[in-house]
């Protein structure tokens, strides 16, 4: 069973009130804010009626860009929500996710919890601010200079959000290949250590190219719907009770076109050593070889790096489930 044409459309439609809300944070933010604007009038009349704590508000309201605010927004969210009860019998947007194992980026859940409730989304159903590209970052989780440490580094609020994938967005890069090595906050306190060869110009790297941490292709005949087990052919990067999604999509970025995702939690005793691992429940959809699982974690305990050039640079982000399409 693989994603509908509907599935696919709201899952593109939801990624996509995510990017437009931090594309919208980074043109709002910078120059005179409001507050400063007042206090430059020097008039204390005017100053002191609108210059306080709602000033302040207003500001941060700004720069939040509470899209899910909106009159147009309140309207299709609510025939969104009508289509979940109705025509899916599934209750509400929340039970739409559920049902279908998805997870959605948290500006889009801010959007939704904004107009219906703080209870309207799960956390299992939301994963951490993800990075967007350089118009539209995610959670920043730290950068890493070859020859340092890791700088800036910030961990995924799980009590807003589920942990995440994480990727490594090139910000510096030559000629050599540069292979990194974070370790990652897996969510019961285990720290996994996991290789990530980056490839520099002379091998066809960039500026700009990502790669997922502990990302492991589908391996043998792939993985069918209706059981648990994933083969794969390394899981150093895993561990019993961690959350993993389970992603495959034909044609080439920046316009893949999603065939099935789901996530899933390993279970006790479900990892045999570079062989497999086992789920807490079974697979919704099939997978083939073409697919791919990956760990999701919290955050950046620290970084080391081997070959490649002194000014080599990677900055840490959750990534999406999905690339954010605008």
């Amino acid at each position: 069973m693989g994603l509908t044409a509907v599935e696919t459309g709201i899952m593109g439609i939801l990624d996509r009130f995510a990017y437009q809300v931090q594309a919208s944070r980074t043109a709002a933010v910078g120059g005179s804010d409001v507050w400063t604007r007042c206090d430059a009038v020097g008039d204390e009349t005017f100053e002191n009626r609108v210059k306080g704590v709602n000033a302040t508000a207003l500001d941060t309201a700004i720069e939040a860009m509470n899209i899910g605010q909106f009159d147009a927004m309140h309207t299709w969210l609510n025939e969104l929500v009508q289509y979940c009860n109705d025509d899916v019998g599934v209750s509400g947007i929340d039970g739409y996710l559920t049902a279908l194992k998805w997870r959605i980026d948290q500006r889009a859940a801010a959007i939704i919890t904004n107009y219906l409730g703080a209870n309207a989304i799960s956390i299992a159903n939301v994963h951490a601010s993800a990075d967007g590209g350089a118009a539209a970052p995610g959670l920043a989780l730290g950068t890493f200079i070859k020859g340092g440490s890791v700088v800036g580094a910030a961990d995924i609020d799980i009590t807003a959000a589920a942990v995440s994938v994480i990727l490594a967005r090139v910000t510096t890069i030559a000629a050599a290949d540069w292979t990194i090595t974070p370790t990652v906050k897996v969510v019961d306190g285990t720290n996994k250590a996991i290789e990530q060869v980056v490839l520099g110009t002379g091998n066809g790297g960039a500026v700009g190219d990502t790669y997922v941490i502990g990302a492991e292709a589908v391996g043998g005949a792939g993985a069918a719907a209706e059981q648990a087990v994933i083969p794969v052919a390394a899981t150093a990067q895993f561990s019993v009770g961690q959350t993993v999604l389970i992603t495959q999509w034909s044609g080439s970025a920046p316009d893949e076109v999603w065939l099935e995702q789901e996530w899933g939690v390993i279970k006790t005793g479900g990892i045999i050593e570079n062989t497999s691992i086992e789920l807490e429940s079974n697979l919704l959809h099939s997978y083939t070889s073409a697919g791919y699982v990956y760990p999701c974690c919290t955050g950046i305990v620290s970084c080391t790096s081997s070959g490649g050039t002194a000014s080599d640079a990677v900055a840490f982000f959750p990534a999406p489930d999905r690339r954010l399409k605008l």
